[in-house]
């Protein structure tokens, strides 16, 4: 099971994929932002506007208070993914796939 904090005041929740060290952060739109190592693997990804960003991926409303009952684990085969999964009477999921993060042929690594 990843590791979860989500701030209900700011709407944004932070899911650590592994404990392997930050060294930068990709912002991938106004939302969602990817801490990647030195190697580009993911590291951990945060979510602003969280309850609405997992209400489109859920299909329906999730409140904030729903968001402090979140669960997620990372799936790592090939792809990196996010399971969430709600608790109460009905389980429900819902997949959201990382980004593959590339290095540019252009500007590279420097």
């Amino acid at each position: 099971m990843a590791s979860t904090k989500y701030d209900e005041e700011a709407d944004s929740l932070y899911v650590q994929i592994s404990s392997r060290k930050s060294y930068l952060t990709f912002e991938v739109n106004g939302r969602l932002a990817i801490d990647l190592s030195q190697s580009n693997v993911p590291v951990g990804v945060e979510i602003l506007d969280a309850s609405r960003f997992l209400s489109e991926l859920f299909g329906k409303h999730i409140s904030k208070e729903k968001m402090k009952h979140l669960l997620c684990s990372v799936s790592t085969k090939e792809d990196v993914y996010l399971d969430f999964r709600l608790q109460g009477a009905r389980r429900e999921s819902a997949r959201f796939a990382i980004p593959t993060i590339y290095e540019s042929p252009i500007v590279g690594s420097g």
